[in-house]
């Protein structure tokens, strides 16, 4: 009963150390699975006051993976103090003109910006694996200073905006984690356009306007992040025939 007991024990063991060697070997990130992680680095942006800025940047995302390709959903949020920008206003009167103009200085804390990409591997390895990739987003700036108007907030609409992306790194395998570097660099932010009604006639009608106007950041931002992620399954169900 003995000897049985350590014969199964061996192939117990024996069998767990197969897999975990299998594993370390295998590399970057395998087909058809869930993948959760954490990502940290730096971010680079430019603004219209202090010009090309750094900025720590910190974030979590998901991958799942296809043969080749894969569906990478990321947040980011980058921490600062006090980053100064400014935007552009016109006031204009009931029938259009302009009877004042200037720029709006205002600060914010942080950057904050979720992005979907479809990732590409073109080349499945043991050691390294390359990965590309193209998507879209929603970026905007946190811990925005207070602007003229008490009741609402332009700068933080003025700092919401879409992009477009575009990521290129490497993967590989550290144990049964999956460890990654990638570059990102994303399109400049969208230019928005605010209006507030400053003044209005005894009928209701707006006799002078506010439109404030601009881009928080100009030109590119660019990222560079690395991290750790772990599997959490297959991302589909094995199909099995016959049987119960």
């Amino acid at each position: 009963m003995r000897i049985l007991v350590k014969s199964l024990t061996l192939a117990v063991l024996g069998s767990v150390l197969a897999s975990s060697a299998q594993a370390q070997v295998e590399g970057g990130t395998g087909t058809f699975k869930w993948y959760v992680g954490g990502h940290g680095g730096v971010t680079s942006f430019r603004t219209p006051i202090e010009g090309r800025e750094v900025m720590p940047v910190a974030g979590g995302h998901i991958l799942i993976t296809a043969k080749r390709t894969g569906l990478l959903l990321s947040v980011d949020q980058g921490f600062g103090s006090e980053q100064a920008t400014a935007t552009l206003f016109e006031v204009r009167d009931s029938v259009g003109n302009v009877v004042e103009f200037g720029s709006q200085n205002w600060t914010f804390d942080g950057i904050r910006r979720y992005s979907a990409i479809l990732l590409a591997y073109p080349i499945r390895n043991e050691n390294i694996q390359p990965f590309v990739g193209i998507g879209g987003g929603i970026a905007h700036t946190t811990g925005n200073s207070q602007g003229p108007f008490a009741d609402r907030n332009v700068e933080d609409e003025l700092s919401s905006t879409g992009f477009a992306t575009a990521v290129a790194g490497l993967e590989f395998r550290v144990g049964p984690l999956s460890a990654f570097g990638q570059y990102q660099v994303t399109t400049r932010q969208g230019f928005n356009q605010i209006s507030n009604v400053l003044e209005r006639t005894a009928t209701g009608d707006p006799r002078f306007t506010r439109l404030d106007y601009g881009e928080w950041t100009l030109g590119a931002n660019h990222t560079l992040t690395g991290g750790l992620r772990f599997s959490l399954g297959g991302s589909r169900e094995n199909v099995k025939t016959g049987g119960y």
